[in-house]
């Protein structure tokens, strides 16, 4: 048996229409995430390439406007499966640049890096196919392509939890009790840059004042609720598993993502499109259509 067809850690079973209906989910995604003009002038904690180049250009006018506009082909392309090397290629660099700008301020910010994970993850795996190193055939590549951008999410949150448990230990579990405590602390602190009491507008904002006081006043649940999205990190590669576990396993994760959305304020809308694009999507094509027994070439 080849290995693209084990029944586990294999490609969801879509047809090419269906995959490019995924290429043309995450195409819409990546333009959304590339800004049209940016304001930094300067780097001064520069990270990745900024440490070589300098890329405050980017800043200048209409260059950002210029560059997402070269981008529509190149979307275009890869949702219609021609010259992916090529597309993919833009597109990484289309967000790779102004990414690594924003993170040379020094307040780094992680929201778009997995936009640009799974482009590389999907251009790593073309550039292998085309060189003869994977011996998949071409009706395999569009499915293969969705796999990686599953295994690009996977290999993400995984690397964040060994990360966590690596500088904590198991700190992470028994001191995670604490959290709500300091992020109600960092709440009131701002005091101090405005000398303004702190108001609370919007639905949003009260239920994460709420639900902080909840785990500020029942420390366990906040241990049980941190410790349980410790182990959906660690363990996402289950997500690989079969497209019912992708569907499963994405949901909990954006279930987890909009609680600690709901507790610390941190904007993760970009994880949580891509989970949905990459984990939940497949399988619903796969069951709109029953093509849980696709014809394998």
């Amino acid at each position: 048996m080849k290995m693209w067809e084990k029944p586990w850690f294999s490609p969801p079973t879509l047809s090419p229409a269906n995959c490019a209906i995924v290429r043309l989910l995450f195409a819409i995604l990546v333009f959304l995430t590339i800004p049209t003009a940016m304001g930094l002038t300067g780097q001064p904690h520069p990270v990745g390439l900024a440490r070589v180049f300098d890329l405050t250009f980017l800043s200048q006018p209409g260059v950002m406007a210029t560059i997402k506009l070269l981008t529509i082909p190149a979307l275009i392309l890869y949702t219609l499966g021609f010259i992916p090397i090529v597309s993919l290629s833009w597109m990484l660099v289309a967000t790779v640049l102004p990414g690594t700008l924003d993170n040379s301020q020094g307040a780094t910010q992680h929201s778009l890096q997995v936009i640009s994970l799974i482009t590389l993850a999907q251009l790593i795996y073309y550039l292998a196919a085309k060189s003869g190193y994977l011996d998949h055939p071409k009706p395999l590549r569009s499915r293969w392509g969705v796999f990686m951008g599953q295994q690009a999410i996977v290999a993400a949150y995984t690397v964040t939890a060994l990360t966590k448990l690596g500088r904590s230990g198991f700190g992470w579990i028994a001191d995670s009790k604490n959290f709500p405590i300091q992020m109600t602390k960092n709440i009131r602190m701002q005091y101090y840059n405005t000398l303004e009491p702190e108001t609370v507008d919007g639905l949003w904002a009260k239920t994460s004042v709420w639900v902080q006081q909840i785990l500020v006043d029942s420390p366990n649940l906040c241990r049980l609720l941190m410790s349980g999205g410790l182990f959906l990190e660690l363990f996402a590669i289950l997500a690989l598993c079969g497209r019912r576990l992708a569907a499963v396993y994405g949901s909990l994760l954006i279930v987890f993502h909009v609680l600690v959305r709901t507790m610390t304020g941190l904007n993760f809308r970009y994880h949580i499109a891509a989970i949905f694009i990459f984990l939940i999507v497949p399988t619903i094509l796969s069951l709109r259509r029953g093509q849980g027994q696709v014809p394998r070439p």
